[in-house]
């Protein structure tokens, strides 16, 4: 877990690479975006199967970037005002915690992987005087 709490300026320092690994995602949602833009705009062949598949890649990788841009954050250094709360959730047995922001993003916390890591987290947050 690579979170520090910096009393200097009052941030949360967030070092796990997410930055880059969202850059990536959005990156190639967007040349699959365009892709299918391209594949969609052939009006010589007529509306059948590889149509379809590529509205719904099309379609996927509308909600994808809508979801990484509008509702995802990837910042590393995040001010303690902004922060709203500690959560998380699980899904198909796997649980996942991130936190969320004031401006209803969240940031998703990819090095806590463990309960004991996010106790500890949490004992970070109310010590500083972050949560309640």
């Amino acid at each position: 877990m690579n979170i520090n709490y910096n009393e200097s300026n009052k941030s949360i320092e967030i070092k796990d690479g997410l930055k880059s690994y969202a850059f990536l995602i959005n990156l190639l949602m967007s040349l699959n975006l365009v892709t299918a833009i391209l594949n969609l705009s052939d009006v010589k062949v007529s509306f059948g199967f590889m149509k379809i598949i590529w509205l719904l890649l099309g379609a996927v990788s509308i909600f994808i970037l809508y979801n990484a841009i509008f509702k995802k954050s990837t910042r590393e250094k995040i001010p303690v005002d902004q922060i709203k709360a500690l959560n998380q959730r699980s899904f198909l047995g796997k649980t996942k915690y991130f936190i969320q922001l004031k401006n209803g993003k969240t940031r998703d916390l990819v090095d806590v992987k463990s309960e004991a890591e996010y106790t500890k987290l949490r004992a970070m947050f109310t010590e500083n005087g972050i949560l309640e």
